[in-house]
Parts: structure tokens; sequence; C-alpha cells
């Protein structure tokens, strides 16, 4: 029943019959203690359910409702608030890849839009960020790519896509790659400390810095070319 008013001797309001609320009916409070009810108020976005006419009186008739309604409006708005604030950016398209292939990993059959990986990838509050437009037309970019080099593949329209076993090979390129051009990095950012030590000694051995007489530059120099 959808309730209209509390009167004196009962809820009124009107019954479901027929697929819709028609009938106007009156719920007597003598009947209440056999029956079992179940009450929802609906303040703004917030519904309240209520147990029973106890619960309801505590809640409705001391306001504390508007304090649940309040925190519950908070509790989702202030957050989307500082999501709203930041200047959300794509990652890299194989930073990208990777997070489709960890989202499919225990479906790999079923689709996806760029819909669904936006959601993944910034939760459910990227609908409401002013960026939204211009992300998802980003997105469908980078989705389009993978498609035209094969590491997905439409599923009867163009906004829906399933991911291919060449996905997988696609990544682990990039990461050995990644792991070969990270390693010459270390190697070659340790070949110049250690050049720019041997010209630290060999100006001491040219005798442009003196050193002091204990200490034999000669040693320490060909201690530090046996690792060249």
């Amino acid at each position: 029943m959808l309730v209209n008013s509390i009167e004196s001797n009962g809820i009124t309001g009107s019954h479901f019959e027929g697929g819709g609320f028609r009938t106007e009916a009156i719920i007597p409070f003598l009947l209440y203690p056999g029956l079992r009810l179940r009450i929802e108020h609906y303040h703004g976005l917030v519904t309240h359910t209520y147990k029973g006419v106890c619960d309801y009186m505590l809640h409705e008739w001391t306001w504390f409702y508007k304090l649940q309604s309040f925190y519950v409006l908070a509790k989702h708005s202030v957050p989307q608030y500082f999501f709203n604030k930041k200047n959300l950016q794509l990652p890299k398209r194989m930073k990208v890849l990777e997070s489709i292939i960890v989202k499919q990993s225990e479906d790999p059959h079923k689709s996806f839009s760029s819909l669904d990986l936006m959601s993944y990838m910034y939760s459910i509050r990227w609908y409401l960020h002013p960026q939204k437009t211009e992300m998802r037309k980003k997105m469908d970019l980078y989705l389009s790519s993978f498609v035209a080099s094969g590491e997905l593949k439409n599923n009867g329209s163009s906004f829906d896509f399933i991911i291919t076993g060449k996905a997988i090979a696609t990544l682990e390129q990039y990461q050995i790659e990644t792991a070969r051009a990270k390693s010459a990095k270390s190697a070659n950012s340790w070949m110049l400390r250690l050049t720019a030590i041997l010209a630290f000694f060999a100006a001491f051995q040219s005798g442009v810095i003196v050193s002091p007489a204990w200490i034999d530059l000669g040693k320490i120099c060909g201690w530090l070319s046996s690792y060249m």
C-alpha cells in the first residue's frame, strides 16, 4: 500500500491492484499485531525502510531519518566532490592493455565496452566527472587501436570488444623490452660513475691533484680498473 496519511484510527493510502496503486484503503491500528509490516519512506534520493510502526515512529517523529539521509548523501557526495577536482588522465597504451587483461582474466570470452573499462579503472564516479566525455572518446580511440593491431576484436558492434590471445603476447613482449631497457640504463649509469671515479684518481696520478703520501692511489686505481 502506498501510504498517503496516518489517521487516528489507522493508515490510509492506495492499495496495489492490477499493476498500480488504485484502490483507496485503510489499515486499522487494531490489525497491526497480526501483520508483518515493512514501511518504506522515500526521502529525496534516500529510501528509509522500517520493520514496523514503532521503528517508523522512532525515526520519523524524532526526525532522525533526516540525519540519516544527510549522512548517506554526504558519504557519496563528498568523495565525488574531491574526485571531480582531480585532473583525469589516461595511462599509456600498454597500461590500458594491462588493465584490460586483468579485468577480463576471470572471463576472457565476455565482451566489454569502454564504459565498463572506465568504471573498472576509475570507479563509477567517473560518470559525474567534468572530463567524462573527453576521457570516453580517448578510451574509444585506444580500444580502436587495439582492434587494428589485433589485441581486441569487435563483438557484433563497434562498441563491444573481446580480448584475443595476441594481447598477452604483446604485453609480455613490452615487459621484456622494458626490463631490458631498464637494465641497460642501470649498467650505463654505473659505467658513468666508475669512469668519473677513475678520472678523479687519474688526476691524482698525473699530479693535477696532490694526495697525502699515505694514500697509494695507484693500487686503488688498479683495483677499480679490474671491474671495468
